[in-house]
């Protein structure tokens, strides 16, 4: 692994940023905002719907990827 050092004044002339225009906002976030810590971990959830059944094909990114050769 390389590792890379970023001097910190090239940084700071870095400008960009997501373009967030028009973007739907997910149905799926709960605002803590002004909740403790605590609070927060023991605020109950909703369970996550269940998944669909799996459903593996030959040639499917799994196996192009190795993981069927693994035993």
């Amino acid at each position: 692994m390389t590792i890379i050092e970023i001097d910190p004044s090239a940084l700071a002339s870095v400008c960009g940023g997501m373009k967030t225009d028009g973007m739907r906002r997910s149905d799926n976030i709960e605002d803590r905002r002004g909740m403790s810590t605590q609070d927060s971990i023991n605020a109950p959830t909703q369970p996550s719907p269940t998944l669909p059944p799996l459903i593996r094909r030959p040639g499917d990114l799994s196996s192009q990827a190795g993981l069927d050769d693994i035993r």
